[in-house]
């Protein structure tokens, strides 16, 4: 079959062609290309002018085509860092069933289809979103303190209680690979979940943190002893477990009393992270340093608990994937 050019391509080739791309790649015009030659009748070859303008065109479209990828980046770019600035604002927005929904903007990604932004962990398209606050909202919040438990001093909060647990004879020892669901909620089936949820209402502590907690403190075992003989779940030291009435190889009794320690020092500091590091610490490296203390220990145990339950201090830029 004699093929004298490019355009004897049948309408159905080309069709075919067109539907998958508008353009031809650099290596399938040489394909093309090295065919035709291939196969040109050799009495009547291609003019060889006419081979180096189809190159050269295939060139500079190419090269347009470069420049057009770059411009498109440009514009996603800009487009993200547009978006960028609500992420961490609250937002006021319609979901699929048309219901009117407000959360927060959490991230935000650029795809094909347009902007989209993650809110409570659902993605949106910004077209759904009919308004956003002027202020960015904390990733995570301190939870109110409970009316009850606002009337009470510290030293009330720390050992002006004395409930009793029901004794605990179950399993001792866990395997807890995640605290928090992707939605920021307790895992399901996290052991002694509701000890946390009912210690962290009553106390106005989020149940995440405490969960965390026990993660970093002691992998969720119950008979766990440090080398300095920190005991249980949340390894209370014996003197700290006396004075603040705690049982600590009861689950109920340390989580309840790992609460009630770090609602006093949210009282006092009014900062998570400083709090975790007071229960680390104590309350008194946290206040000498005005912050959490430069102990290696520390610092890390704070990273882990706070990491753990996916909590994120308001930040003063925000996070854009």
């Amino acid at each position: 079959m004699e093929v004298s050019s490019i355009e004897t391509m049948s309408p159905a080739t080309s069709t075919t062609a067109n539907s998958a791309s508008d353009a031809l790649g650099q290596d399938t015009f040489l394909q093309l290309l090295v065919t035709q030659l291939k196969y040109q009748d050799p009495l009547n070859p291609m003019d060889s002018a006419q081979s180096l303008l189809q190159t050269a065109q295939f060139t500079m479209v190419d090269k347009l085509n470069v420049i057009a990828d770059a411009v498109t980046g440009q514009q996603q770019f800009g487009q993200l860092s547009a978006v960028g600035s609500i992420v961490g604002k609250e937002a006021v927005y319609v979901d699929a069933l048309g219901n009117q929904m407000t959360g927060m903007i959490s991230s935000a990604k650029i795809t094909e289809g347009g902007a989209l932004l993650v809110i409570d962990g659902a993605e949106v398209s910004i077209d759904r979103v009919v308004s956003y606050s002027g202020e960015k909202v904390a990733t995570s919040k301190i939870p109110d303190i409970p009316a009850d438990v606002a009337s009470m001093s510290r030293s009330e909060m720390l050992t002006g209680t004395d409930p009793v647990y029901v004794p605990y004879d179950g399993p001792r020892d866990f395997t807890v690979r995640t605290v928090v669901s992707e939605n920021g909620e307790l895992v399901s089936d996290l052991p002694f979940r509701d000890l946390f949820v009912a210690a962290g209402n009553r106390w106005g502590v989020p149940p995440q943190i405490l969960a965390s907690m026990a993660k970093a403190e002691s992998g969720f075992t119950l008979d766990a002893v440090s080398p300095d003989n920190a005991q249980g779940i949340l390894q209370f030291l014996p003197t700290t477990a006396n004075w603040m009435g705690v049982d600590p190889s009861n689950p109920a009794s340390a989580i309840d009393g790992a609460a009630r320690y770090i609602r006093a020092e949210l009282e006092k500091f009014d900062d998570m992270a400083m709090a975790v590091a007071a229960y680390n610490a104590g309350s008194g490296a946290v206040s000498k340093y005005e912050g959490i203390p430069p102990y290696a220990e520390t610092e890390a145990y704070v990273e882990k608990v706070l990491g753990y339950a996916g909590w994120e201090e308001p930040a003063s830029e925000p996070t854009v994937i």
